[in-house]
């Protein structure tokens, strides 16, 4: 990938965080000004969808070589997503969101390892997935 594009991958992903971060602060220091909750968890299946939609497009391009059925992975990690906007208000849909996000994660290890993504994707995704668990995890804790 050519120079200007890692480095916009990177600005995008980076950049991808803040809603994460935002919806924390909020919740903290300002529960009653927004949806705080919905918000963020709605934003976290959003993104959990994206990263599916990446591991689609490995498994298209890369199947035969894919350590795992990619297809059915992406659709059941989406769909759990999916499932965290259904569960009551309170730390469940966070929890659940933090799993799918490890569970992503995990199944990029495995592409990295295979070499179907780049050891630059791995590390971005390692390190966003870290960040937005770590707001996730705050949520849950600021939602008890």
């Amino acid at each position: 990938m050519p120079s200007n594009s890692t480095q916009a991958a990177r600005l995008l992903t980076y950049a991808g965080i803040l809603p994460f971060a935002i919806g924390l602060a909020g919740q903290v220091f300002a529960p009653t000004a927004a949806p705080w909750q919905q918000w963020t968890a709605a934003y976290g299946a959003v993104i959990t969808a994206f990263i599916a939609g990446i591991h689609w497009a490995v498994h298209l391009f890369f199947g035969e070589r894919a350590p795992i059925n990619l297809l059915l992975s992406s659709n059941v990690l989406a769909l759990a997503a999916w499932g965290a906007l259904l569960l009551p208000a309170g730390p469940g849909p966070f929890r659940l969101l933090i799993l799918v996000f490890l569970a992503l994660v995990l199944i990029d290890r495995r592409l990295r390892k295979a070499e179907l993504i780049p050891e630059w994707f791995y590390r971005l995704r390692l390190q966003a997935s870290a960040a937005v668990s770590l707001c996730l995890l705050g949520m849950a804790v600021a939602v008890m």
